[in-house]
């Protein structure tokens, strides 16, 4: 029987390390889509990735968690916080967005298919990139990381209803930049 996430709290509360590297286990490839998603890069993500294992590892002692409850949804929150901290601070030293690598897509037939598909893929990142931070996690979380519209209210700290309103106007959003 799987150990859960509130028995891993619990170990890790207690100061079990081998516990947090099972939760670790558990969440990060999640965490690393996540920063990919923000900052395009490998690089960058293994790096915000770190950094938000480091946060969530100082913050798991705070974090209440009802017997068979998840930490998705926080652990979700605390990466996704990270992200934009790292946007803000690459914002504050560049003034741009970061756009120096962009992910490959796969090869077309033709080499016209190709340059169609990696222009519409770039068009796609740089409309995510310039939603407003509240709008960016609500897509990047539902449409591309797949969580559960509880679970990305419980990462921001709203009501499901508030989730479902900011991907509504996200997507809006999304698909007037696109159009």
């Amino acid at each position: 029987m799987p150990v859960t996430d509130a028995k891993l709290l619990s170990e890790i509360k207690r100061g079990s390390l081998k516990s947090f590297e099972r939760l670790l286990s558990r969440y990060e490839k999640l965490i690393y889509h996540i920063a990919y998603r923000y900052f395009n890069n490998p690089q960058d993500a293994q790096d915000i990735t770190q950094e938000s294992v480091i946060k969530i590892y100082r913050g798991l002692p705070g974090v209440a968690l009802k017997e068979g409850g998840v930490l998705k949804g926080w652990i979700c929150a605390v990466t996704v916080n990270t992200c934009v901290d790292g946007l803000r601070k690459r914002r504050a030293e560049a003034d741009i967005l970061p756009e120096e690598a962009r992910p490959e897509v796969c090869a077309a037939p033709s080499a016209e298919e190709e340059a169609c598909a990696r222009e519409r893929a770039d068009e796609i990142i740089t409309a995510v990139a310039s939603l407003p931070d509240d709008y960016r996690s609500v897509i990047i979380l539902r449409d591309m990381q797949g969580l559960s519209y509880k679970q990305l209210a419980e990462a921001a700290g709203v009501g499901v209803n508030t989730v479902k309103s900011r991907l509504s106007r996200a997507r809006a959003a999304l698909i007037s930049k696109l159009t």
